[in-house]
């Protein structure tokens, strides 16, 4: 089974961009460095964007084909530590230095690139040495150097203004942080690129732009098994986890609960290791969900409980975007789903869930029984099948399911 690592990376840069979305309006960041303000910017497409960019100024550089790799990897994983960060309230300037080392902690475990880690903890370094970690000068490896610009002028270009005042402002901009901020020759081969029209024209491009960046980003040429798959869903299950401090180890217990179920029933080792991944992933939608509706010990308005229930919708649009796990992105997309059709985002009934899609439903709702909640207190192994069991009776969790669930952690149906 070949998995495409491109377009796993182009999907789950959508969930880091939704993470810092949902939350970085709430922090009050503003880089003292540069006074760029975060909580302005809506972050749509923003790590493809930073990317994109950086390309442009590697091709001009005349980078290395390996290297330009590496940058586009780096590029769109680089706010990677922001996503487990940002239901804290801190300064702006330990959440640049803490996004950027977490970052690169987390990009230890990327089994590919490992070059990827060391530039990424050190994007947010300042030419002069000014930056977080002290770094200066052509001590800071030049694919951090492109994307600490590439970064910011992301974070300050608008597609929602014209064109023809903001280059000029950039252009400006970038004459003024050289070379406190930014590397002279990584300036310099910006400007050439502020000279091209079509550089402008493809960053204001929104509705296409996967086709803009797939015009000039690198063949990474990796294909992946789905043991590879896994540990990059590792990665993203501790990211997933981190967003709220009551699912420290939710995505992880699912996805165990969910593969010995599918051992239970003697699935094949492969599938057994797709219900995993499931398992692993089928949270990954909270990232756009904002951690003050997350840990909140009140009930949610209408308006809140409609938007947690839109994290279902959030995995289903990032996980169907990677080729060739459908059926790992229906069964994790489905775990809200009911089946008499009262459940969300879709709507499905009996006839739509199939087994594996029951199955993940039961694990994930025991799990968040038996775990604390901003609202419970965890309950009992007694009180969590009552209600299962009070559940499966009403037609809304399938009995199968359930009875196989029980016999996976050693118990009988009776309990």
């Amino acid at each position: 089974m070949d998995i495409d690592l491109n377009n796993v990376l182009l999907s789950l840069s959508i969930a880091l961009d939704l993470a810092e979305s949902s939350s970085v309006c709430d922090m009050g960041i503003v880089e003292n460095h540069t006074n760029v303000n975060y909580s302005k910017h809506e972050f749509i497409y923003h790590s493809q964007k930073t990317a994109y960019i950086a390309l442009e100024i590697a091709k001009d550089l005349q980078l290395s084909e390996h290297r330009k790799k590496i940058l586009y990897v780096s590029s769109l994983l680089h706010d990677i530590g922001a996503a487990s960060f940002l239901s804290s309230s801190h300064s702006s300037n330990k959440f640049m230095y803490k996004h950027c080392v977490d970052g690169s902690k987390v990009l230890k475990d990327f089994p590919f690139f490992p070059e990827v880690s060391k530039i990424v903890l050190f994007h947010h370094e300042n030419y002069d040495g000014s930056g977080c970690l002290k770094l200066k000068g052509e001590n800071i490896p030049l694919e951090s150097q492109i994307i600490r610009l590439s970064d910011l002028l992301e974070l300050i270009f608008s597609p929602n203004k014209p064109i023809s005042s903001q280059k000029d402002y950039l252009i400006n901009y970038v004459n003024n942080i050289t070379p406190k901020i930014i590397a002279p020759k990584v300036a310099k081969s910006f400007l050439k690129c502020a000279k091209k029209d079509y550089f402008w024209l493809n960053l204001k491009n929104s509705f296409s732009f996967n086709f803009v960046l797939d015009s000039i980003s690198p063949n990474l040429n990796v294909n992946m098994d789905l043991k590879k798959f896994e540990s990059i869903a590792y990665i993203f299950s501790n990211i997933i986890d981190s967003k709220s401090v009551f699912t420290a180890k939710h995505s992880k217990n699912i996805s165990e609960l969910a593969y010995n179920t599918a051992k239970y029933l003697n699935y094949s080792e492969e599938k057994c290791l797709k219900m995993k991944i499931a398992g692993l992933l089928h949270d990954i939608g909270k990232l756009a969900i904002p951690t003050k509706i997350l840990d909140k010990r009140a009930s949610l308005t209408e308006e809140e409980f409609y938007l947690m229930k839109s994290h279902v919708y959030y995995t289903k649009v990032i996980l169907n975007r990677i080729n060739n796990i459908e059926d790992i992105a229906a069964w994790a997309s489905n775990h809200h789903e009911k089946l008499n059709g009262k459940g969300y985002v879709m709507g499905y009934t009996a006839k739509d869930l199939d087994e594996e899609s029951r199955i993940l439903a039961v694990c994930d709702i025991y799990q968040a029984l038996t775990e604390e909640r901003p609202y419970k207190k965890a309950f009992s192994n007694e009180k969590a099948f009552s209600i299962i069991n009070e559940m499966g009776n009403n037609n809304l969790i399938c009995k199968n399911a359930i009875n196989s669930f029980k016999h996976s952690i050693g118990l009988n149906d009776n309990i």
